[in-house]
């Protein structure tokens, strides 16, 4: 195996020798040098690309074998097809890409030669139907630009399952390749009302034409009642990439403050705390699972340094995601005594951050209880109510401060009794075991 980079002598002749022109590349040759497979780009799951890797190993569908089997068999419309795609994910033959397709139509025009299924939009369509719009997808995309295979395609298969990925990638083409003179302007007009018309609902859709409307600074009205459907659409969380050509529109209006209510100081703070609650949402799942514990990790570290300096629970639960992991360090180091003496003075936080040591399961068992304690008896100082003083007894008992711990936990009994009696379904239970355990403890001493 070989590394081949940019700016390194060897690499730069590997790249050439194979006319390699996207990265990254895996190029598999035998040992006389000669191209066996490749597979251009990567896409996750790691298994996925790994199951990719098996199948060249084991000469599955490689360019090699599939060559070999169309010279034996020209007129096998799947072989045809498949060498068709191998040939033309290189980006370097597309010519011969293009011939492949063409014959595949020419062979089959009925479209009666089997399926082919194209995974990544879950679509299956006749071999001649795929040829068609893999034809059409590379008139798009190629040095001289050309909508009207595709156009074509959507007009004879209006059924098709690939009819609304053509209407995507048309819009592209309309967005950033189609002629830029009045004609060219009338037509894109025209494709993105058929288009948005074809699929009111579709975001994609109408931001499509959203984004053409803020290129060519016009028809401002149109655009914004399309990027306020776009925004109702959607809902939450929204999509950074719409609400900033929302904002465009109103900039572009002569609207400023409209602008920055849509996309100001509350968005962004939304999105933060949106992508916060994502990140500790998605680490607490796989901690349950057991799995991805190394993106479970990342996850939580991306947290903390994403969370406003306000959103001091947080970091509690970012700490308590550690303390999981079994990284006592890193969950003292963001939520351990140097953030509660900078929060001395909140009885809220001194609450939850005492009643945070306090719980924390066997492997950290003793873990910070000091400075919980200190934080608890500030607590009560500032609020003398039931949880407050059982939190209290409860740090005291695991320091084995038995006669005060007891002290507090009967306070606890008694504040406790009064909310009982006014709320039907209010438990005293866990008080009253406290209190019991604390008293077995000093008995059994």
């Amino acid at each position: 195996m070989y590394r081949a980079s940019r700016g390194d002598k060897i690499g730069d002749a590997i790249y050439t020798k194979f006319n390699v022109q996207a990265t990254p590349t895996e190029l598999f040759v035998d040992k006389d040098g000669n191209e066996v497979d490749w597979i251009v780009g990567y896409g996750p799951p790691a298994d996925k690309f790994l199951e990719k890797l098996q199948k060249v190993l084991t000469g599955e569908e490689t360019y090699k074998a599939l060559t070999a089997k169309y010279a034996k068999e020209p007129t096998n419309v799947p072989v045809i097809f498949k060498l068709a795609q191998k040939t033309s994910s290189r980006y370097t033959m597309p010519e011969k890409a293009k011939e492949l397709y063409q014959k595949v139509i020419a062979i089959d025009p009925q479209g009666k030669a089997g399926n082919y299924t194209f995974e990544y939009m879950k679509a299956t369509v006749p071999y001649t139907q795929a040829a068609e719009f893999e034809l059409g997808q590379e008139s798009i995309y190629a040095r001289k630009p050309d909508a009207a295979p595709l156009k074509n395609f959507i007009a004879k298969y209006p059924q098709s399952p690939l009819v609304k990925q053509a209407y995507s990638y048309l819009a592209q083409y309309y967005q950033y390749n189609a002629p830029g003179d009045a004609a060219g302007k009338a037509d894109a007009q025209k494709f993105l009302e058929e288009y948005t018309a074809k699929y009111p609902q579709d975001a994609s859709a109408l931001n499509s034409y959203v984004e053409w409307i803020v290129k060519q600074k016009a028809p401002l009205d149109k655009g914004i009642e399309l990027a306020e459907k776009v925004k109702e659409i959607q809902g939450y969380p929204r999509n950074p990439q719409y609400v900033q050509n929302l904002a465009q529109l109103y900039i572009l209006k002569g609207d400023a403050a409209k602008a920055d209510e849509e996309y100001g100081k509350d968005f962004i703070d939304g999105y933060v705390s949106n992508a916060v609650y994502a990140l500790t949402g998605y680490a607490n799942f796989w901690i349950e699972q057991g799995k991805n514990l190394d993106s479970v990790e990342v996850a939580a570290d991306t947290a903390v340094k994403m969370a406003p300096a306000s959103q001091w629970y947080t970091l509690q639960t970012v700490a308590g995601i550690y303390a999981k992991l079994n990284k006592p360090e890193k969950a003292l180091a963001i939520y351990g005594p140097a953030f509660i003496k900078a929060n001395m003075g909140d009885q809220n936080i001194l609450a939850s951050y005492a009643s945070f040591w306090s719980r924390q399961g066997k492997n950290q068992e003793g873990m910070n209880l000091e400075s919980a304690l200190e934080a608890a008896r500030k607590s009560v100082e500032l609020t003398s109510d039931y949880y407050n003083n059982y939190t209290l007894a409860k740090l005291l008992f695991k320091l084995k401060k038995n006669d005060e711990a007891l002290t507090y936990a009967e306070k606890a009994v008694e504040l406790v009794k009064p909310i009982a009696a006014k709320y039907e379904g209010f438990s005293t239970q866990q008080y009253d075991k406290l209190v019991k355990d604390i008293k077995d403890a000093i008995a059994k001493k």
